[in-house]
């Protein structure tokens, strides 16, 4: 019973596309906080809390694709790949920028790299959303070579979060931390 309840893809992708839309609701709360509320409480938690914040969403991000790839066996395309090399470096970059004190440095370093992972996750989950006869077609071609299909959707939660979706909700969530944490320090 309780091995099947650890390796049920289906329940397991369905928590994890919850935990996704709640950072992705969390993400949209602290933008407007930044742009439209003058008294920006959420983003005084966010300043206080950040490192802990980027470094828990991180090694999420990190554990959910290494449970996928590794425990349930599915093999991440080559586009998976490169959100992969966006994502692992962070949690290391983080780590060293509190063990250092280099808040300004990690968090540009961090931006670049979301960026990064943001534009490849929008690609592929555009790519995913398309007819397959276009993309097969070459009009929408996966732009790196590898084992698995780009286009394959491997979860599909609520008719519209996939691994991309959930990618790119990280991703945007530690451009919005990351923009944020500089803005605090260029006022410092």
């Amino acid at each position: 019973m309780i091995s099947w309840l650890l390796f049920n893809t289906h329940l397991i992708s369905f928590w994890y596309s919850v935990a996704g839309l709640a950072l992705l609701a969390v993400t949209f709360v602290f933008i407007f906080d930044y742009f439209f509320n003058d008294q920006k409480l959420y983003c005084k938690f966010l300043a206080h809390y950040v490192w802990g914040i980027i470094i828990l969403v991180t090694i999420g991000g990190v554990s959910t694709s290494l449970l996928y790839s590794e425990v349930l066996g599915f093999v991440p395309c080559s586009l998976c790949w490169l959100q992969r090399v966006a994502l692992y470096p962070q949690v290391l970059l983080v780590l060293a920028a509190f063990k250092l004190k280099d808040a300004k440095h990690s968090s540009v370093y961090g931006t670049v790299l979301s960026i990064f992972g943001l534009v490849v996750a929008v690609y592929q989950y555009v790519l995913q959303a398309l007819p397959q006869d276009l993309y097969e077609s070459g009009l929408m071609p996966c732009l790196a070579d590898g084992t698995a299909d780009c286009s394959k959707k491997i979860i599909e939660v609520f008719g519209f979060v996939t691994f991309p979706f959930l990618s790119g909700v990280l991703f945007l969530f530690l451009i919005v931390v990351y923009l944020h944490r500089l803005r605090v320090i260029s006022k410092e």
